[in-house]
């Protein structure tokens, strides 16, 4: 029986370049940052105040629009390298 990669007939992936990989890290460090203040929104409330909401929705956005815009640009970078060979690109 063959490997799960030799059913694969192309990369799943296009190569990562400077900016998607930057991208990458933005939504990832987002992530980390939207978790930490979930984890300690109590503490954090009695740091900031009032103002604990206001930094978690703008986090909670940032990190919304930064997801999508990566995953826009890694959908679309993904079908070029896929369909690279084909005249059917969409």
């Amino acid at each position: 029986m063959s490997g799960w990669r030799d059913l694969v007939p192309a990369p799943l992936a296009a190569p990562e370049t400077r900016g998607r990989r930057a991208a990458r890290y933005r939504v990832i460090a987002g992530c980390a940052v939207l978790a930490i203040m979930i984890l300690f929104f109590g503490p954090l409330r009695a740091l900031v105040g009032s103002r604990a909401l206001a930094l978690f929705v703008a986090v909670g956005t940032y990190v919304g629009i930064q997801g999508w815009l990566w995953v826009q640009e890694k959908n679309a970078a993904d079908d070029a390298w896929l369909f690279r060979d084909s005249d059917d690109v969409a």
